[in-house]
Protein backbone atom coordinates (compact mmCIF):
# COMPACT_ATOMS: atom_id res chain seq x y z
CA UNK A 1 0.00 0.00 0.00
CA UNK A 2 0.75 3.51 -0.58
CA UNK A 3 1.33 6.41 1.58
CA UNK A 4 -0.07 9.34 -0.03
CA UNK A 5 -3.06 12.07 -0.25
CA UNK A 6 -6.41 10.60 -0.49
CA UNK A 7 -8.03 10.09 -3.27
CA UNK A 8 -11.78 9.19 -4.07
CA UNK A 9 -14.26 7.32 -1.61
CA UNK A 10 -16.00 4.23 -2.69
CA UNK A 11 -18.73 1.92 -0.84
CA UNK A 12 -18.82 -1.58 -1.50
CA UNK A 13 -21.90 -3.89 -0.71
CA UNK A 14 -21.70 -7.87 -0.86
CA UNK A 15 -24.95 -10.02 -0.71
CA UNK A 16 -23.38 -12.75 1.29
CA UNK A 17 -24.28 -16.00 1.38
CA UNK A 18 -23.39 -19.41 3.40
CA UNK A 19 -20.26 -19.78 4.75
CA UNK A 20 -19.14 -23.79 3.67
CA UNK A 21 -15.60 -25.26 4.65
CA UNK A 22 -13.95 -24.36 1.97
CA UNK A 23 -11.40 -26.24 0.39
CA UNK A 24 -7.18 -25.72 -0.82
CA UNK A 25 -8.27 -26.01 -4.62
CA UNK A 26 -10.82 -22.96 -3.82
CA UNK A 27 -9.19 -20.71 -2.22
CA UNK A 28 -5.92 -21.01 -5.32
CA UNK A 29 -6.30 -18.96 -7.89
CA UNK A 30 -6.40 -15.06 -9.07
CA UNK A 31 -8.48 -13.05 -6.34
CA UNK A 32 -9.28 -9.59 -7.73
CA UNK A 33 -10.51 -6.69 -5.75
CA UNK A 34 -9.01 -3.64 -3.37
CA UNK A 35 -8.73 -1.55 -0.32
CA UNK A 36 -11.14 0.58 1.40
CA UNK A 37 -10.26 4.30 0.77
CA UNK A 38 -8.13 6.03 3.38
CA UNK A 39 -7.66 10.01 3.54
CA UNK A 40 -3.95 8.89 4.07
CA UNK A 41 -3.29 6.70 0.90
CA UNK A 42 -3.45 6.52 -2.58
CA UNK A 43 -6.38 4.19 -3.32
CA UNK A 44 -4.84 1.54 -5.92
CA UNK A 45 -6.71 1.29 -9.64
CA UNK A 46 -6.85 -2.52 -8.55
CA UNK A 47 -5.74 -5.05 -6.16
CA UNK A 48 -4.48 -8.68 -7.64
CA UNK A 49 -3.82 -11.53 -5.51
CA UNK A 50 -2.64 -14.64 -6.82
CA UNK A 51 -2.69 -17.61 -3.93
CA UNK A 52 -1.97 -21.33 -4.21
CA UNK A 53 -2.29 -23.84 -1.01
CA UNK A 54 -0.33 -27.05 -0.14
CA UNK A 55 -0.69 -29.26 2.28
CA UNK A 56 -3.96 -27.94 2.42
CA UNK A 57 -3.25 -24.93 4.77
CA UNK A 58 -0.01 -23.33 3.33
CA UNK A 59 -0.36 -20.26 1.68
CA UNK A 60 2.34 -18.97 -1.28
CA UNK A 61 1.68 -16.18 -3.80
CA UNK A 62 1.80 -12.88 -4.80
CA UNK A 63 -0.55 -9.24 -5.01
CA UNK A 64 0.43 -6.86 -7.31
CA UNK A 65 -1.38 -3.31 -6.62
CA UNK A 66 -1.59 -0.77 -10.00
CA UNK A 67 -2.44 2.89 -9.78
CA UNK A 68 -2.62 5.76 -12.47
CA UNK A 69 0.46 6.30 -14.33
CA UNK A 70 1.85 2.86 -14.84
CA UNK A 71 2.86 2.74 -11.11
CA UNK A 72 3.02 -0.62 -9.45
CA UNK A 73 3.59 -2.50 -6.21
CA UNK A 74 4.26 -6.86 -6.53
CA UNK A 75 5.09 -8.32 -3.41
CA UNK A 76 5.50 -12.01 -2.62
CA UNK A 77 2.98 -13.19 0.23
CA UNK A 78 2.62 -16.22 2.54
CA UNK A 79 0.39 -17.34 5.40
CA UNK A 80 -2.16 -20.02 6.43
CA UNK A 81 -5.86 -21.07 5.21
CA UNK A 82 -8.19 -22.69 7.66
CA UNK A 83 -10.29 -24.84 5.98
CA UNK A 84 -12.24 -25.16 9.30
CA UNK A 85 -13.54 -21.50 9.80
CA UNK A 86 -12.76 -20.52 6.15
CA UNK A 87 -10.45 -18.04 7.36
CA UNK A 88 -6.99 -16.78 5.55
CA UNK A 89 -4.17 -15.13 6.65
CA UNK A 90 -0.85 -14.03 4.09
CA UNK A 91 1.72 -11.56 4.57
CA UNK A 92 3.48 -9.56 2.40
CA UNK A 93 7.40 -10.75 3.06
CA UNK A 94 9.07 -9.64 0.12
CA UNK A 95 9.27 -6.80 -2.62
CA UNK A 96 9.57 -8.05 -5.92
CA UNK A 97 9.60 -4.92 -7.92
CA UNK A 98 8.04 -1.19 -6.63
CA UNK A 99 7.44 2.33 -8.19
CA UNK A 100 5.63 4.52 -7.07
CA UNK A 101 7.18 7.90 -8.38
CA UNK A 102 9.53 10.15 -5.90
CA UNK A 103 6.90 11.44 -3.82
CA UNK A 104 5.17 7.94 -2.22
CA UNK A 105 6.62 5.11 -0.11
CA UNK A 106 5.50 1.78 0.49
CA UNK A 107 4.12 -0.44 2.92
CA UNK A 108 4.33 -4.32 3.32
CA UNK A 109 0.91 -5.38 5.35
CA UNK A 110 -0.67 -8.60 5.92
CA UNK A 111 -4.01 -9.58 5.51
CA UNK A 112 -6.93 -11.49 7.87
CA UNK A 113 -9.69 -12.47 5.38
CA UNK A 114 -12.24 -14.74 5.72
CA UNK A 115 -14.29 -15.99 2.91
CA UNK A 116 -18.48 -16.26 1.76
CA UNK A 117 -20.07 -17.57 -0.99
CA UNK A 118 -22.49 -15.81 -3.33
CA UNK A 119 -24.37 -17.64 -6.23
CA UNK A 120 -21.59 -16.55 -8.29
CA UNK A 121 -18.58 -16.05 -6.93
CA UNK A 122 -16.69 -16.21 -3.88
CA UNK A 123 -15.59 -13.45 -1.54
CA UNK A 124 -12.78 -13.12 0.95
CA UNK A 125 -13.26 -9.96 3.06
CA UNK A 126 -10.96 -8.60 6.21
CA UNK A 127 -8.12 -6.30 6.99
CA UNK A 128 -5.26 -4.91 5.91
CA UNK A 129 -2.62 -4.06 8.51
CA UNK A 130 0.91 -2.35 7.68
CA UNK A 131 4.16 -4.95 8.75
CA UNK A 132 5.55 -1.65 10.45
CA UNK A 133 3.88 -0.11 13.93
CA UNK A 134 5.78 2.68 13.82
CA UNK A 135 4.71 5.91 14.11
CA UNK A 136 4.37 7.11 10.49
CA UNK A 137 2.96 3.65 9.44
CA UNK A 138 0.24 3.18 7.00
CA UNK A 139 -3.00 2.95 8.39
CA UNK A 140 -5.08 -0.26 8.96
CA UNK A 141 -7.96 -0.72 6.38
CA UNK A 142 -10.75 -3.21 5.17
CA UNK A 143 -9.66 -5.04 2.22
CA UNK A 144 -12.06 -7.31 0.37
CA UNK A 145 -11.07 -9.88 -2.86
CA UNK A 146 -13.39 -11.08 -4.95
CA UNK A 147 -13.06 -14.79 -7.47
CA UNK A 148 -15.76 -16.30 -9.67
CA UNK A 149 -16.87 -19.64 -9.39
CA UNK A 150 -16.29 -22.01 -12.13
CA UNK A 151 -18.68 -23.82 -13.53
CA UNK A 152 -17.58 -26.97 -11.34
CA UNK A 153 -17.41 -25.07 -8.19
CA UNK A 154 -20.92 -23.66 -8.76
CA UNK A 155 -22.34 -27.40 -9.53
CA UNK A 156 -20.02 -28.52 -6.22
CA UNK A 157 -21.77 -25.75 -3.97
CA UNK A 158 -25.40 -26.50 -5.19
CA UNK A 159 -24.24 -29.75 -4.18
CA UNK A 160 -22.87 -29.06 -0.93
CA UNK A 161 -25.59 -26.77 -0.15
CA UNK A 162 -28.46 -29.38 -0.56
CA UNK A 163 -26.18 -31.86 1.55
CA UNK A 164 -25.93 -29.16 4.43
CA UNK A 165 -29.59 -28.64 4.37
CA UNK A 166 -29.95 -32.57 5.39
CA UNK A 167 -29.39 -32.87 8.82
CA UNK A 168 -30.46 -36.60 8.80
CA UNK A 169 -27.44 -37.01 6.49
CA UNK A 170 -24.03 -38.02 7.84
CA UNK A 171 -20.88 -36.31 7.98
CA UNK A 172 -19.29 -38.60 5.63
CA UNK A 173 -22.11 -37.45 3.27
CA UNK A 174 -21.35 -33.93 3.64
CA UNK A 175 -17.87 -34.18 3.11
CA UNK A 176 -17.92 -36.28 -0.06
CA UNK A 177 -18.26 -32.92 -2.35
CA UNK A 178 -14.99 -32.51 -4.04
CA UNK A 179 -13.33 -30.72 -6.92
CA UNK A 180 -10.64 -32.97 -9.32
CA UNK A 181 -7.89 -30.89 -10.04
CA UNK A 182 -6.04 -31.26 -12.99
CA UNK A 183 -2.59 -31.07 -11.78
CA UNK A 184 -1.95 -34.76 -9.69
CA UNK A 185 -2.07 -34.63 -5.81
CA UNK A 186 1.49 -35.42 -5.39
CA UNK A 187 2.36 -32.39 -7.47
CA UNK A 188 -0.14 -30.09 -5.88
CA UNK A 189 1.49 -31.30 -2.01
CA UNK A 190 5.06 -29.29 -3.21
CA UNK A 191 5.49 -25.58 -2.24
CA UNK A 192 5.23 -23.62 -5.24
CA UNK A 193 7.94 -21.42 -5.33
CA UNK A 194 7.68 -18.16 -7.44
CA UNK A 195 10.58 -18.06 -8.85
CA UNK A 196 9.90 -15.21 -11.67
CA UNK A 197 7.48 -13.02 -12.72
CA UNK A 198 6.70 -11.59 -16.32
CA UNK A 199 4.58 -8.73 -16.74
CA UNK A 200 2.85 -8.84 -20.94
CA UNK A 201 1.15 -6.05 -22.21
CA UNK A 202 -1.59 -6.89 -25.59
CA UNK A 203 0.88 -6.72 -28.53
CA UNK A 204 2.79 -10.11 -26.81
CA UNK A 205 -0.39 -11.84 -25.98
CA UNK A 206 -0.21 -14.87 -28.57
CA UNK A 207 2.41 -17.88 -29.62
CA UNK A 208 5.06 -17.16 -26.76
CA UNK A 209 7.18 -19.49 -27.42
CA UNK A 210 9.21 -21.53 -24.26
CA UNK A 211 12.39 -23.42 -24.51
CA UNK A 212 13.83 -25.78 -21.77
CA UNK A 213 17.73 -26.50 -20.98
CA UNK A 214 19.62 -28.32 -18.72
CA UNK A 215 21.27 -25.82 -16.64
CA UNK A 216 24.68 -26.71 -16.59
CA UNK A 217 26.63 -29.80 -16.52
CA UNK A 218 23.51 -32.55 -18.14
CA UNK A 219 23.44 -35.11 -15.09
CA UNK A 220 19.54 -36.50 -16.38
CA UNK A 221 17.40 -33.82 -14.47
CA UNK A 222 13.83 -34.34 -15.93
CA UNK A 223 10.97 -32.10 -15.23
CA UNK A 224 7.44 -32.01 -15.78
CA UNK A 225 5.23 -29.17 -16.85
CA UNK A 226 1.83 -27.42 -16.26
CA UNK A 227 0.82 -24.53 -17.60
CA UNK A 228 -2.43 -22.92 -15.93
CA UNK A 229 -3.15 -26.88 -14.51
CA UNK A 230 -2.57 -28.27 -17.94
CA UNK A 231 -0.09 -30.70 -18.61
CA UNK A 232 2.40 -29.60 -21.23
CA UNK A 233 5.57 -31.73 -20.79
CA UNK A 234 5.60 -34.91 -18.87
CA UNK A 235 8.90 -36.77 -17.14
CA UNK A 236 10.58 -35.51 -20.28
CA UNK A 237 14.45 -35.52 -20.43
CA UNK A 238 16.39 -31.96 -20.42
CA UNK A 239 19.46 -31.47 -22.12
CA UNK A 240 21.66 -29.38 -23.88
CA UNK A 241 19.13 -29.52 -26.82
CA UNK A 242 15.77 -27.44 -26.03
CA UNK A 243 12.32 -28.78 -24.97
CA UNK A 244 9.97 -26.77 -26.89
CA UNK A 245 6.34 -25.48 -26.58
CA UNK A 246 4.06 -22.64 -27.19
CA UNK A 247 1.36 -21.19 -24.61
CA UNK A 248 -0.74 -18.28 -25.56
CA UNK A 249 -1.43 -15.57 -22.73
CA UNK A 250 -5.11 -14.28 -23.08
CA UNK A 251 -5.53 -10.79 -21.61
CA UNK A 252 -8.62 -11.43 -20.91
CA UNK A 253 -7.28 -13.71 -17.82
CA UNK A 254 -5.04 -11.66 -15.78
CA UNK A 255 -2.33 -14.09 -14.75
CA UNK A 256 -0.86 -17.44 -16.29
CA UNK A 257 1.02 -19.68 -14.56
CA UNK A 258 3.79 -22.16 -15.62
CA UNK A 259 4.79 -24.88 -12.73
CA UNK A 260 7.94 -26.73 -13.64
CA UNK A 261 8.06 -30.14 -11.87
CA UNK A 262 11.11 -31.64 -11.03
CA UNK A 263 10.63 -35.60 -11.38
CA UNK A 264 14.45 -36.86 -11.03
CA UNK A 265 17.51 -34.25 -9.92
CA UNK A 266 20.35 -36.56 -11.68
CA UNK A 267 23.46 -37.02 -10.38
CA UNK A 268 23.67 -33.24 -9.24
CA UNK A 269 20.97 -32.30 -6.97
CA UNK A 270 18.18 -30.10 -7.00
CA UNK A 271 16.99 -30.03 -10.82
CA UNK A 272 17.94 -26.93 -12.61
CA UNK A 273 17.22 -25.65 -15.80
CA UNK A 274 17.71 -22.59 -18.23
CA UNK A 275 14.07 -21.09 -19.43
CA UNK A 276 14.16 -19.52 -22.53
CA UNK A 277 11.01 -17.08 -23.17
CA UNK A 278 10.28 -15.30 -26.66
CA UNK A 279 7.19 -13.19 -27.09
CA UNK A 280 6.92 -11.06 -29.82
CA UNK A 281 8.91 -8.25 -28.48
CA UNK A 282 11.23 -9.26 -25.78
CA UNK A 283 13.58 -12.56 -24.78
CA UNK A 284 13.66 -13.14 -21.27
CA UNK A 285 16.23 -15.90 -19.71
CA UNK A 286 15.90 -17.29 -16.09
CA UNK A 287 17.21 -20.41 -14.17
CA UNK A 288 15.30 -22.46 -12.25
CA UNK A 289 15.16 -24.93 -9.63
CA UNK A 290 13.12 -27.80 -8.04
CA UNK A 291 13.11 -30.76 -5.96
CA UNK A 292 10.77 -33.09 -4.54
CA UNK A 293 9.42 -30.74 -1.92
CA UNK A 294 9.38 -27.50 -3.96
CA UNK A 295 7.84 -26.47 -7.80
CA UNK A 296 9.31 -23.84 -9.82
CA UNK A 297 6.61 -21.04 -10.51
CA UNK A 298 7.05 -18.93 -13.52
CA UNK A 299 4.09 -16.36 -13.72
CA UNK A 300 2.89 -14.21 -16.18
CA UNK A 301 1.05 -10.63 -15.50
CA UNK A 302 -0.99 -8.76 -17.99
CA UNK A 303 0.39 -5.20 -17.65
CA UNK A 304 -3.03 -3.12 -18.06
Amino acid sequence: MTKLLPLFFFTLTFIIGKIYPASAQEISGTWIGNYQKNLLTTQPLQLVVELSVYNDSIVTGLSHLYYNRNKYEHYRVRGKFNRKDSTIYFKEDSTIAVYLGTMSSNCLGNYTMKLYYTDSSMVLTGKWKDNDRSFLHCPTTGVFLVKKLPPKLKQVSAEKEEVLSRPDKDKNEQEAVSVTNTIPESVTQREPEIQKLLEYDVYEKDSVLISIYDNGEIDGDSVSVYFDGRPILMKSRISDKPLQFYVNLDPAQLTHRLVMVGESMGSIPPCTALMIVKTRKNRYEMNLSSNFTKNAVLEFFFKQ
